[in-house]
């Protein structure tokens, strides 16, 4: 099945992006038009159960878009100019202004996230020694009650995606740099995915056709991170 040409990414990467339309009009459904209001309890974990496989579908439709990116060698700068006096460097990012979509209330860009977390190791197994000498710990303080959850963080993170769908190619050429920089520093995870554990693809809910084109998307990433040189 793998690897997967371009006539097959013809066919694919269409019908993941439109599956991915669907999840973010979905959320947006649920989420309701007042970003700063209180969410009622359990929609957070209604919209986090679709947007999470979405942003992880979407992960891999970028890396499969991705271009081979190698990046040139680092030149180290002149030992006769100061760093403080050296200026702005040509290839800095302008700041974004107040009339950027993806800006945030607090100045910051919205950037769809890239990675994600490793697997978790395996839990310990067998009796725990909870103290050697002397009586045991005091019982811990009771944790503080958190906040009641807004509809803000995930209003951002549906701009984030929003934003990839509206723009793929800008997205893949975003990651290709960063997994390239991963490379040529040796990260022990040069493509920060979690194939193994996909984000929510084994929750009992999922649709089956996002569940099905996601497994599939998962498998050719993975093929693609791991097969063989040449």
């Amino acid at each position: 099945m793998f690897p997967l040409d371009e006539q097959d990414m013809e066919i694919v990467a269409p019908e993941g992006w439109a599956r991915l339309d669907r999840v973010v009009l979905m959320a947006v459904d649920l989420l309701g038009p007042v970003a700063d209001a209180i969410l009622p309890k359990g929609v957070a974990a209604k919209i986090l159960a679709i947007l999470k496989p979405a942003e992880a579908l979407a992960r891999r439709l970028l890396y499969l878009l991705a271009p081979t990116i190698t990046l040139p060698p680092a030149t180290p700068a002149p030992r006769s100019v100061s760093p403080a006096k050296a200026g702005a460097s040509s290839s800095s990012v302008p700041a974004p202004t107040a009339r950027d979509p993806g800006l945030r209330r607090d100045s910051r860009k919205i950037l769809f996230r890239l990675t994600e977390a490793p697997t978790r190791g395996p839990k310990p197994t067998g009796p725990r020694i909870r103290y050697l000498d002397g009586p045991p710990a005091p019982p811990k303080p009771p944790a503080r009650p958190s906040a009641p959850p807004t509809a803000a963080k995930l209003r951002d993170r549906l701009i984030a995606l929003s934003m990839v769908l509206g723009d793929p190619d800008h997205h893949a050429k975003r990651l290709a740099r960063m997994l390239a920089r991963r490379a040529a520093k040796g990260s022990p995870r040069p493509v920060p995915f979690n194939f193994a554990y996909v984000p929510r693809l084994a929750r009992h809910g999922l649709e089956e056709d996002i569940r099905d084109v996601l497994q599939f998307t998962n498998d050719a990433a993975h093929y693609k991170a791991h097969a063989p040189p040449g």
